[in-house]
């Protein structure tokens, strides 16, 4: 009996060249399951010295396999990837409902001050304890594993189901970061230029802030606090 199709794959790639690259390495993990798959690739051309640098995949590593095809790669409904309209791209553009778990951070943590993926899942963790995730980075699997992880935290922060898909891709591909209050006597003003002292009052006591809201309020503090602190270092 066949395995029905993933709803939603976590996908991540290893390629062999800077310009129109190849797979030669695809992991993905169902997102429902929990499940991975992890494969590598000849993409019939050298890999570049400059690639191999960053992933550590050498041609004697793929020597013999065969080529990556699409048509018998189990697409799933939904992908999702960090910066994942590139992974997309590097399999062959298939008819899927993209999930960019850059974007969904930028949602749900705004406070943070970078998003690639190792930095999101230092600030998810924190340094120490993501040390050996990080370390997998630029390993397809590896990746995977840091995204799903960022996936799911991501998701608990909006309050939205990890699987329902359908859901956490609309609020990609609809909503935008908080930056204006959306509401009481400073409705319509920048965050930015809220008093301070009302953004701590509201984060204080007002308990059913939406997540993106009270991220934005979090982080202009933060901001405050962050500005203080080199002043009085300088």
């Amino acid at each position: 009996m066949t395995n029905p199709i993933p709803r939603a794959l976590i996908i991540d790639t290893e390629t062999d060249q800077g310009k129109d690259p190849r797979p030669i390495q695809v992991a993905t993990i169902d997102v429902t399951t929990g499940k991975e798959w992890m494969a590598y690739f000849n993409s019939g051309r050298p890999i570049s010295a400059f690639v191999t640098s960053i992933h550590g995949i050498t041609d004697a590593d793929v020597a013999g396999l065969a080529r990556f095809e699409l048509t018998k790669f189990r697409v799933s409904e939904y992908l999702i990837g960090h910066n994942v309209r590139f992974d997309w791209r590097v399999i062959g553009k298939p008819a899927a409902k993209l999930i960019c778990t850059v974007q969904l951070a930028r949602l749900a943590f705004p406070e943070w001050d970078r998003y690639g993926q190792s930095r999101c899942i230092e600030q998810l963790i924190g340094t120490s304890a993501a040390a050996k995730m990080t370390a997998s980075a630029h390993d397809a699997l590896g990746d995977a594993r840091m995204c799903y992880l960022l996936y799911q935290a991501c998701c608990e922060r909006l309050t939205l189901n990890p699987t329902d898909f359908e859901a956490v891709y609309k609020q990609v591909t609809t909503t935008r970061p908080v930056t204006k209050m959306p509401f009481g006597k400073h409705k319509g003003l920048l965050i930015d230029a809220v008093p301070l002292s009302y953004i701590k009052w509201m984060l204080a006591n007002i308990p059913d802030l939406t997540p993106s809201l009270q991220s934005a309020l979090q982080k202009r503090v933060a901001d405050v606090e962050d500005a203080k602190q080199k002043k009085r270092n300088e």
